[in-house]
């Protein structure tokens, strides 16, 4: 890319609001881009920076798509919001093959479970996301009845898989302000295959690698096309791995999209093992030195 493409669109008019009451909107001459000499990303400020976004993910599925590389499978993509409701972003979530997006806790009342269930319904089709790609949560459980799971050796294998859109946090109750999650952030990257686990056994192990963060300071909501906002993609490696880290954590804590608690509740938690059980069925098994007769 030539120097000239990568100077800055400065705006340097005066700033005017145009509309009326309901139609109130900031001129485009507020909007200004610029492409970052580290890695080509480009970052916009003004109005309208959630099409930055969409433009981005669809770039990225697009690229990643037409590069597959070997034992590379689903482009995948991991969020938190305050609040998502905007179309083309609930979209993007409900089409890609791989994603989580969780935002803050909801409100009960009912001009919120509207928003909520139209919400719920753009991404009632979405694939989810693998659990088991991050390693911090492959062995994470699904609490029953409030409680941790208890495995036993005839306990199923679980596939956990995480649904599009999830919650964190605490809900605001009686107008009494409260921790929410604030990030806007969306991490892109791509799920990958292997057969051998870290010990160089039979596996079948699947991970996921980031590859591009965004960050910016629009909710994921229509509303927020009309404000000034800012947005810009990353791709450093230590920044990848620390938003990686952050949003693992978030998506442990989280629970599903409506749930009925208003504190911090997660509902995944690690399994309770049945040790006697497990040692009963370990010293079952036939001793590998004895021949076939077990003598």
């Amino acid at each position: 890319m030539q120097q000239a493409d990568r100077e800055p669109v400065t705006v340097r008019h005066n700033a005017r609001v145009t509309g009326g009451h309901m139609g109130l909107s900031f001129s485009d001459q507020f909007n200004v881009q610029t492409v970052l000499e580290q890695g080509g990303q480009r970052a916009r400020f003004g109005t309208n920076v959630l099409a930055g976004l969409i433009e981005g993910i669809d770039t990225f599925r697009r690229d990643l798509q037409q590069q597959r590389r070997s034992r590379s499978l689903d482009p995948a993509m991991l969020g938190a919001f305050l609040w998502v409701d905007d179309a083309e972003l609930l979209q993007r979530i409900a089409e890609f093959p791989a994603a989580c997006v969780v935002v803050s806790k909801q409100p009960q009342d009912k001009r919120a479970m509207a928003k909520l269930g139209k919400v719920t319904d753009a991404v009632k089709e979405a694939a989810g996301f693998p659990a088991e790609a991050l390693s911090e949560l492959e062995e994470l459980r699904f609490h029953q009845d409030g409680k941790a799971p208890v495995l036993g050796p005839g306990s199923p294998r679980e596939d956990l898989r995480l649904s599009a859109l999830r919650t964190l946090g605490y809900r605001k109750v009686d107008n009494h302000l409260v921790p929410i999650l604030h990030t806007k952030m969306v991490l892109l990257g791509e799920l990958w295959w292997h057969d051998e686990d870290a010990l160089g056994g039979v596996a079948d192990v699947t991970g996921f690698r980031p590859h591009r963060l965004w960050l910016g300071s629009a909710n994921g909501t229509a509303s927020s096309r009309r404000s000034l906002e800012f947005g810009l993609w990353l791709e450093d490696p230590g920044l990848l791995e620390a938003a990686r880290r952050f949003l693992v954590e978030v998506l442990a804590q989280s629970e599903e999209l409506d749930p009925h608690s208003d504190s911090l509740t997660p509902d995944l938690a690690m399994p309770d093992y049945d040790d006697e059980a497990m040692w009963e069925a370990l010293a079952a098994l036939p001793d590998p030195d004895d021949g076939e007769d077990g003598v």
